[in-house]
């Protein structure tokens, strides 16, 4: 029971981020266009869909190690409704910035290059769990 509950989110968790960096330069969208005949698809859409696919695999996989770590589903509540902001709200209007001012070339110039740290990668969600731990600690002192 140990191993599902916590073991197998933590290991699929840490899988999928490994998985995800390893194959973060992969055009997915590019695969899934040339396969279905969308191949004239603005090259805008393949960086945007790319950006959000990667965003939501690294998120889904800091739910399952939040799930792993603390066994708690209203924390894993907490980091869905981050992901749904980062989702709804932060990664449009990243993408809005990146393609306007930059277009879609994988380099950044300094301050996009941390807004996209915080917003692709899982940075938000590290600090959801620094948080969450923090939380744990302290509710174990009082």
């Amino acid at each position: 029971m140990l191993f599902r509950r916590k073991v197998l989110p933590l290991v699929a968790g840490v899988t999928i981020l490994l998985a995800v960096y390893i194959f973060q330069k992969m055009d997915i969208f590019g695969m899934v266009a040339s396969a279905t005949g969308l191949s004239n698809v603005h090259r805008y859409w393949h960086f945007g869909f790319n950006k959000a696919l990667r965003m939501a695999m690294n998120d889904g996989a800091c739910l399952l190690i939040i799930y792993g770590l603390f066994q708690n589903r209203d924390y894993v509540r907490v980091a869905f409704y981050l992901f749904l902001a980062e989702l709804f709200l932060f990664l449009p209007v990243y993408l809005l910035f990146k393609l306007t001012l930059e277009g879609d070339s994988e380099l950044s110039s300094p301050l996009l290059s941390q807004i996209h740290r915080l917003i692709v990668n899982p940075v938000l969600m590290f600090l959801l769990m620094v948080g969450f731990y923090y939380q744990e600690q302290k509710q174990r002192r009082a």
